[in-house]
């Protein structure tokens, strides 16, 4: 009887958090920067959920992660010579 309360407990705080996470993840790190960058080449009204803000924000993250890496490889390479 305990175990079931305290894995309801535990359900639903597993919950919140991967719903927290999840929130910030999609909303500030993939909608944030997508939408930044599509403001700045549209006139026309732009809609933050939109499939173009999702898309941009994840080819802004894409561009960056290929960056680091370059970046960590031509460092790495260059101090082995």
């Amino acid at each position: 009887m305990i175990e079931d309360a305290v894995g309801g407990v535990f359900k639903v705080l597993a919950r919140f958090i991967g719903r927290f996470f999840i929130e910030i993840i999609f909303e500030l790190l993939l909608k944030g920067p997508g939408y930044l960058i599509c403001k700045q080449f549209t006139k026309s009204e732009l809609d933050p959920d939109g499939f173009l803000v999702i898309f941009t924000g994840f080819v802004f993250w894409v561009i960056v992660g290929f960056s680091i890496y370059g970046i960590y490889s031509s460092m790495g390479a260059g101090g082995n010579a």
